[in-house]
Formats: C-alpha cells, structure tokens, sequence
C-alpha cells in the first residue's frame, strides 16, 4: 500500500534492461518491478551494489557513488522526489532516512559475501541474500522476483561469468535449483543455503 504522499504523482515506466537516471538531486521510488543498483570499478568492471523493488527507494540522495547506475531488471514503474521536496517533508524525510538503512544492510550482506575466499561460498551467500530480499514461495519453492542473468550474477559475486555458469550447472543437477518458464531462478532446496 502506498502512503498518500505518492498518490496523484506521475509514475514512470521503464522496460527491462532500460536504464533510470540516478543523476540529479532526488530519489525514485520503485512501484512495480525490481532495479539493479551497479557502479564500474578502475578496471571497467561492473559491480552490483544492490537490488531495490516495490516499496523501495534509489537514487543520488541514496549513495555517494559517482558512477552509480540503476537499471531494470524487469518492466518497472517508478515515482521520483525531488531533493528539495525531501527536505521540505517530514514523512519523506524519515522514508529517507528508512531506506538508507535497508541500502545500508543490503550492502553490509554484499561485503560480508565478497569476503568469502571461495566462489561457490560467495554463490551460496548471494542466494540466501536474494532470498531474504526477493523471494517468493511458491509450490516449487522460492522464486526470485527479478531475472538474473549468470553475468550479474557473477558481477554480484566478484567472479565471472564461466564460473558462474558452471556452479549454477551443477545447482540445478543437484536438483537445489532451478529456472522456471520465465526465467526466474527458483531455490528448491532453500536449506542448502541456510548457514
């Protein structure tokens, strides 16, 4: 359920894959649909900084990154808040200060999964990670809300693409994972990535 300070604003589509600007003093708030937050590194490498869905909030007012991008990873309507309006309203004031705190875990979770020495230790950390931000259980177990491809996978863990691949093969023939027609990773055997 929205609060009223969102109601009668313009909400802005985004298809998939499409990029939302996060440049400008403001935040977006995601209606519908799921973001990854990335920034590149020296060497030109993407590295995911989080996932943000229904509820939750992105942008400039959000992070000290400069080259901070969001992009959609589904279809994905947002609703953006200018800084000054922000500073003007005490609701959106502590929304704010809210949403720092959950980007704050989230990113405190990425630390403690790039800390791991072993690629498959990373893997089994990001899928409780993803779990706990963006699981939905189904008869077949928990479906992931958003599509993730091995590539952001591996950029979220800090290997490549190859490895990833190959970790995921082995998930899916161990039957701890699976994709469902749409693509979405479905955890069959949450367990396996309980501590």
């Amino acid at each position: 359920m929205q609060s009223t300070i969102a109601l009668h604003r313009p909400c802005r589509f985004v298809e998939r894959g499409g990029a939302i600007p996060v440049s400008g003093t403001g935040v977006w708030q995601v209606c519908q649909g799921w973001v990854q937050l990335s920034t590149w590194m020296a060497m030109g490498e993407e590295r995911v900084l989080g996932w943000v869905g229904p509820s939750m909030w992105f942008g400039s007012g959000l992070t000290t990154r400069a080259h901070h991008q969001a992009r959609a990873l589904s279809d994905v309507m947002v609703i953006w808040y200018p800084q000054p309006e922000i500073e003007k309203t005490p609701e959106l004031g502590l929304k704010l200060l809210q949403q720092k705190a959950r980007r704050l875990c989230q990113l405190e979770e990425l630390l403690a999964i790039a800390s791991q020495r072993r690629a498959l230790d990373r893997l089994s950390h990001l899928f409780r990670l993803l779990i706990a931000e963006m699981g939905q259980s189904t008869h077949d177990g928990v479906r992931l809300g958003a599509r993730l491809t091995h590539q952001e996978i591996a950029s979220a863990i800090g290997t490549n693409r190859v490895t990833v691949t190959r970790m995921l093969g082995e998930l899916k023939r161990q039957g701890i994972v699976a994709l469902d027609s749409q693509k979405h990773w479905v955890v069959v055997q949450a367990d396996f990535f309980k501590n």
